[in-house]
Formats: structure tokens, C-alpha cells, sequence
């Protein structure tokens, strides 16, 4: 990065609040990252300014970052949705002493929030502590289909007599 030259500390501090408060979770989002262009920019050496190449370096990044959470938020939505109709266990967002259970009935998408409906409690994605791929009746179901009836039997057992 260039060289900045600041007049005053006070402005600085001023204008880049949100790098503040963004510091203290340890993540910079599109918002400090403009605001921290915006600064260098302002208090730039007009005796040397920043080179043009620094400066689409520095809007590269910024799209850069961008394009990764909107990719983050799309991978998001679509694991979200790879989870309808599957079994999670989850804490209660009303009382995260307890749990829920339950299939995924839907996906509901609120800003960068995704929430699954999951035995008509809306729970954010974030507190699905475990997911499984069918409710155990399901499974002992889909066994049961497949074990051959009584009739079925009796034909394998004919036939395997009679050499065929």
C-alpha cells in the first residue's frame, strides 16, 4: 500500500468508525474495506499521490471481496437447501438449553440470514448442530420395501429347485 500521510489523527479515527467496531469480531467487510480506500484516498500526499496502479490494485481487492460473500451467501442458501426434507437436531432459539428435532421442512432467506422451518420453528442454520439423511422410520421403511414377500419367497425357493 502507498505511503499516507495524515494531518489528524482525530479525523481519521472519525471516519473509519466502522473498522472499529468490525476489528473487535476480527472481520473486514466491504463497508471498512471502502471506508479504509475512502481515507487513504483523503489524506493522500498531494506532493505524491497514489500511484493509478496501486489504486486499481486496491478496487481489485475490494471486488475481490465482494464476489467471495456473495459467493459465501449463495453457498449458503444452497446448503440450506440440500437440508430440506432431512433430519436435524438443533438448538432452540428461544431456549438454547434445549433442542429441537424434526425434519427441515422449508428454507426462508432473510438479508444474509438463512433460517430452516423445522416442526413449524423457524431455526437459523447456524444452530443445526447435526443432520441426518432420514427419520429412522424412513430407513426401516425403505428396508422393509425391499425384503422380499412371502409369495416372492416361495417362487425364488420353485424356481431354484426346479434348476432354473
Amino acid at each position: 500500500m502507498a505511503d499516507m500521510m495524515v494531518s489528524s489523527s482525530t479525523n481519521v479515527s472519525s471516519s473509519t468508525q466502522g473498522l472499529a467496531t468490525s476489528s473487535t469480531k476480527n472481520v473486514l467487510g466491504k463497508q471498512e474495506f471502502l471506508n479504509l480506500l475512502v481515507t487513504q484516498l483523503r489524506y493522500q500526499d498531494p506532493l505524491k499521490p497514489m500511484e493509478d496502479k496501486e489504486f486499481v490494485a486496491q478496487l481489485a481487492q475490494f471486488s475481490a471481496l465482494e464476489q467471495m460473500q456473495n459467493l459465501n451467501e449463495s453457498f449458503e442458501l444452497l446448503k440450506a437447501q440440500s437440508m430440506i426434507g432431512r433430519y436435524v437436531v438443533a438448538t432452540n432459539p428461544q431456549d438454547s438449553s434445549k433442542q429441537i428435532e424434526g425434519r427441515v421442512e422449508s428454507v426462508k432467506v432473510d438479508g444474509s440470514k438463512v433460517y430452516l422451518k423445522v416442526n413449524n420453528t423457524e431455526i437459523s442454520s447456524e444452530n443445526v448442530k447435526e443432520i441426518y439423511y432420514a427419520y429412522s422410520e424412513d430407513v426401516l421403511s425403505d428396508i422393509l420395501s425391499k425384503v422380499p414377500s412371502k409369495e416372492e419367497l416361495l417362487e425364488i425357493l420353485s424356481s431354484l429347485q426346479k434348476g432354473e
